[in-house]
């Protein structure tokens, strides 16, 4: 088992990378857009300071980043190209419209971005288990190992 995707712990951290990177880029893009339960959230618990595009964009960029490798890495393990397609065309839409447009556009990308990543990590998990279930299936022609 050279191949890190295919240990359990590979699988692991891929497994939690794009969860985790999706749920990082998604709360930071909220942030950034003023939602009213995030900037109220982050004030009833003191940490209203955090909400500066200097701390943001990084955060975003790095939970983006992170979702993008578990993308790839589960790509690597179950072979199917649609979720990493899905979830660099979310990251870019949210990217952009946090950084890039602005008013009521941005909103629509920001949003429309977070959809597309929560359905490209859903997609991701599902192809997971289903290469893993189907490794395990007597007389299966898929692999896992």
């Amino acid at each position: 088992m050279t191949d890190s995707t295919r240990s359990p712990h590979g699988h692991a951290r891929a497994r939690l990378a794009d969860a985790a990177g999706v749920f990082g880029a998604i709360l930071a893009a909220l942030c950034c857009a003023g939602t009213p339960l995030i900037v109220g959230a982050l004030a009833a618990v003191g940490l209203s300071a955090l909400r500066q595009d200097g701390i943001l964009w990084p955060v975003m960029s790095l939970s983006l980043a992170v979702a993008l490798w578990g993308f790839w890495q589960g790509r690597q393990f179950h072979r199917n190209k649609g979720p990493l397609a899905i979830g660099a065309l979310g990251a870019v839409s949210l990217a952009c419209g946090v950084i890039v447009v602005r008013g009521p556009p941005a909103m629509t990308m920001i949003y429309g971005g977070a959809i597309l990543l929560v359905v490209a990590t859903l997609w991701n998990m599902w192809a997971r288990r289903r290469c893993v279930l189907d490794a395990l299936t007597p007389g299966s022609t898929r692999s896992a190992a």
